[in-house]
């Protein structure tokens, strides 16, 4: 019980990382959305927060 209440309290989670899921880091998942994002941002842009400008 006294583990459990320890993790509770935590400000920090515990996270695993799953290694295997590596194999995933160069490849593009859902190419239609990528696609569909991309343009969104080529019409919109970013909103002027993320640009630097106040």
């Amino acid at each position: 019980m006294k583990v459990i209440a320890e993790i509770k309290n935590r400000k920090t989670p515990i996270v695993r990382l799953d290694k295997s899921l590596n194999k995933y880091d160069d490849e593009v998942l859902f190419p239609e959305k990528l696609e569909k994002a991309n343009n969104m941002l080529k019409k919109v842009g970013l909103p002027k927060q993320w640009l630097g400008k106040k």
